[in-house]
């Protein structure tokens, strides 16, 4: 039992980790899995609220220009539209509202012939000059809008940003302003600019065309950024704009996985401590186990050196008292035999004479007893075997003309010719009568006896069956048992003289028995046997 927890012990050793602790790992790396991934999703939501903040604050910034731009079309409208004969007048207006010195302003005025140039100033088109192409175009659409019309024009290699206002000067006229612009240039942004923090590309779209961009700050185009539409008069333009740094700040960032690693490092100082005392817990119980099995077994023992110890003092009692009895009545039973002999040869007679009857009957019970005394001091004597060679087969034979089978009983004998045992002979013979008598008294009515002798490595095996009565659990428990006997004569002391002499021996007796079908007791004895002594 010892070994069979301490194999345990070792198996459980050799696995990494237990379920328990495998299940608290799992579990701590999920949940820190879990936080981490929420962290994420929660910096990820911030950071895209701060963009649309922070690009909804530079859209009201370019609003507010384009608002301005629209402001200074209708001053200009109204300074044209009261002194249209006075081209100067506008001139030192437009100059006063001029942010850029590539910055036009026109009067553009629809008539049969077309559309031309009425006022200007700048570096644009000159007074009279017709306006046609995309230029018309867009003049046509602002003359049939009402609100700011912007649109690009190409001018060469280069592109013009147009702002046109119609009926501002009057009906059918257009007040105009176009910029030069170079979307492939780059606005470097400051900390002052409202987007100081954001990479910006202007769509005079509703949709990031290349072709429609306007400005932008930076080469790399922010296609995949946040896409924030605007009104500019009765134009959509788009702002595509993505962060340059991150803008909740680097420790935001950085959050879901300083979570992840400290989160881990929680998780497997948990999983070594749940291991640790899970494999104290089982050592503890181990042990506790391991050393009750060994108090169990060392009660038992104790309890069965108790047992002997208990039946060897019964059994000396009993010895003394039969050795007390059994000198006791040899003499009165010797003396009986002499008188019923002595009275016989003096009365004479026939032998058929009822008188010559009864004293026969006298010695056949005067014999039964002494028989009975003969076994009480068998049993009391007790002494230590003698030891000598002695061949199996010449004593099988000894014993079986000793005592002949009675009628109708049939002998079956087996074994190997030339085995030898150092026994005590007279110990063992009288061992072996007992077990055939008494499986003669078991078949009554005739049967089968087996005698056989078996040869194994250092031992041999000496078997007496029978085909008789057989016996139940309860006596073959107590066959060995001094005085206990199921049969009308006799004390019970053969068996357990028996047992005495076979341990004494050093060898063992067993018994297999079935009700109504017949017994077979085993004697096995050493070949060279080491005597043990016999307890008195």
């Amino acid at each position: 039992m010892p070994g069979a927890f301490l194999l345990t012990r070792r198996w459980q050793q050799r696995l990494p980790l237990r379920l328990l602790s495998v299940a608290v790992l799992v579990v701590l790396a999920g949940v820190v899995a879990a936080a981490a991934l929420i962290t994420r999703n929660v910096v990820r939501d911030q950071e895209q609220l701060i963009l649309r903040e922070n690009t909804a604050e530079a859209a009201a910034v370019l609003v507010s220009a384009f608002t301005g731009v629209q402001s200074s079309l209708q001053l200009l409208g109204a300074v044209a539209g009261s002194g249209q004969a006075d081209p100067q007048l506008f001139a030192d207006a437009a100059h006063s509202v001029t942010t850029s010195a590539t910055q036009s302003w026109l009067v553009i005025t629809a008539r049969q012939a077309g559309l031309r140039v009425t006022a200007a100033a700048g570096t644009g088109p000159a007074v009279g000059q017709a306006i046609s192409g995309e230029s018309g175009e867009l003049a046509r659409l602002a003359l049939s809008r009402k609100g700011l019309v912007s649109g690009l024009l190409r001018d060469g290699p280069g592109e013009r940003l147009v702002f046109a206002l119609g009926q501002a000067a009057g009906p059918g006229t257009v007040v105009w302003s176009e910029s030069a612009i170079s979307p492939t240039t780059t606005i470097p942004s400051t900390s002052a600019s409202p987007w100081s923090s954001l990479d910006i590309a202007l769509y005079l779209s509703n949709r990031p065309d290349p072709a429609a961009l306007v400005l932008a700050t930076t080469k790399n185009l922010p296609a995949g950024g946040l896409a924030y539409p605007i009104q500019v008069g009765t134009d959509t333009w788009l702002i595509v704009a993505s962060p340059t740094r991150p803008l909740d700040g680097s420790l935001a960032q950085d959050m879901p996985w300083i979570i992840l690693a400290a989160g881990g490092l929680i998780a497997l100082l948990m999983t070594t401590v749940t291991e640790t005392l899970a494999r104290k817990r089982d050592y503890a119980d181990a042990q506790v186990q391991e050393r009750t099995a060994s108090l169990r077994n060392a009660m038992a023992e104790l309890e069965n050196t108790q047992a002997n110890l208990v039946r060897q003092e019964k059994l000396a009692a009993i010895g003394q008292l039969a050795s007390t009895i059994g000198h006791e009545l040899r003499n009165p039973l010797a003396v009986i035999v002499n008188v019923l002999y002595l009275i016989e040869s003096a009365m004479g007679g026939d032998a058929n004479d009822p008188v010559h009857r009864h004293f026969a009957t006298a010695r056949r019970e005067v014999s039964a007893a002494t028989l009975i005394v003969s076994d009480l001091l068998d049993y009391a004597a007790g002494r230590e075997p003698i030891l000598a060679p002695v061949d199996v087969a010449d004593l099988l034979a000894e014993v079986l003309s000793v005592a002949p089978p009675p009628d109708g009983v049939r002998i079956v004998q087996s074994g190997e010719p030339g085995t030898v045992i150092t026994v005590d002979r007279d110990q063992i013979r009288q061992a072996l009568l007992n077990l055939i008598t008494n499986a003669y008294d078991s078949m009554p009515g005739g049967g089968v006896l087996t005698v056989s002798a078996e040869r194994e490595q250092g031992s041999v095996h000496l078997t007496v069956s029978d085909t008789g009565i057989g016996m139940n659990q309860e006596t073959r428990d107590s066959i060995f048992t001094p005085f206990f006997t199921d049969k009308p004569r006799g004390i019970g002391l053969g068996l357990a003289v028996t047992k005495r002499v076979i341990d004494a021996h050093g060898g063992t007796i067993t018994v297999d028995s079935t009700p109504s079908v017949g017994s077979s007791f085993t004697l096995t004895l050493p070949t060279a046997a080491a005597t043990v002594g016999a307890s008195r």
